[in-house]
């Protein structure tokens, strides 16, 4: 008997991926160079300066250097961060540090890796380009917060290790937040007959205080305060600027309202501009009235309605002071 012979042949076709990148490479003679940013030791901000605020800019630096290098194929150049996550944009993180630091090249904060410009093939140099650095306040700044010396970052050729130019400090720079001392203030209100009471929105007379701020050092542009009431002693209406008396007073049917130096209620929660302050630091006082007023509702009694009643009278607020 014959078996018949079947003859099996398997082909496997592999294709190979088209890969495009580019081959970039340095001229003869050049390597990657450094540019050196000096920069002071301390550096004092605002201590509520808005998000996005430049608080430094360097003195821009012209190079020139054997940093030269050609690519055969379109190629990106992006900045590449040393001190934080990368970015496609130019701001480039200092840690969580609420810091950004950006390359200022040719006048023009520089993308990072992936948002970086196109090239086409050819050679290029940077020699009289001019480079900056520039740090932007991108979050809440800690206490004691520093840019350390050294490499922020490099200027990077497309996806290669290949990175011509290196930004760095001479030194490390400490972040000092500026603000004024602002003591807490006990205002006497003194002693009054309830017969002063006698009728609903009766008060006494105003009696004038001052939010110290003491040692302002120079370079704030701008103060403003605003008054909030506490959970002691709660708003009785923020419009007008009165608050409770807080749990332990003994004084009934009166509250105390907060007024400007003109004598005007303050809102509470309100943001005011103290105008009288000067960039140039110093000491400053803002000055404010208080004053005790009838809230209960009238009766037939005057000032021995039910629920009125003489005693102590005490009441807390808060000052919260913004330094721009």
């Amino acid at each position: 008997m014959n078996k018949p012979i079947t003859s099996l042949a398997a082909f496997i076709f592999i294709a190979a991926p088209s890969l495009s990148f580019a081959a970039c490479e340095f001229f003869d003679g050049h390597s990657q160079k450094q540019i050196t940013i000096s920069i002071p030791s301390t550096l004092s901000i605002p201590r509520d300066a808005a998000v996005n605020s430049v608080i430094y800019e360097s003195a821009a630096t012209t190079f020139n250097g054997a940093a030269s290098y050609k690519c055969s194929a379109p190629f990106t150049v992006g900045v590449k961060n040393n001190l934080g996550t990368d970015s496609t944009s130019s701001y480039f993180p200092i840690g969580n540090t609420g810091l950004s630091w950006q390359w200022v090249y040719q006048g023009t904060a520089y993308n990072g890796v992936g948002g970086g410009r196109t090239q086409q093939p050819g050679g290029y140099g940077f020699n009289t380009t001019t480079n900056a650095l520039r740090i932007v306040k991108t979050g809440d700044i800690s206490p004691g917060t520093t840019l350390p010396a050294g490499t922020l970052g490099y200027m990077q050729i497309d996806s290669t290790s290949l990175r011509p130019l290196a930004m760095i400090t001479d030194k490390s720079l400490a972040i000092i937040l500026q603000s004024c001392e602002t003591p807490d203030i006990a205002v006497d209100m003194g002693e009054h007959n309830l017969s002063v009471f006698s009728r609903n929105g009766n008060a006494t007379p105003p009696k004038a205080f001052n939010i110290k701020l003491n040692n302002c050092p120079s370079g704030i542009q701008k103060v403003s305060y605003s008054l909030s009431a506490t959970s002691g002693s709660p708003a009785v209406d923020s419009a007008l600027g009165i608050i409770e008396l807080n749990k332990s007073s003994t004084a009934k049917g009166i509250a105390l309202q907060l007024l400007d130096s003109n004598q005007t209620p303050l809102q509470l929660d309100k943001t005011y501009i103290f105008n009288e302050y000067s960039t140039a630091g110093g000491t400053f006082s803002i000055p404010l009235n208080a004053k005790y007023i009838r809230t209960l509702p009238n009766g037939a009694s005057g000032q021995y309605d039910e629920g009125m009643a003489a005693g102590s009278a005490n009441s807390e607020v808060i000052f919260v002071m913004n330094y721009l």
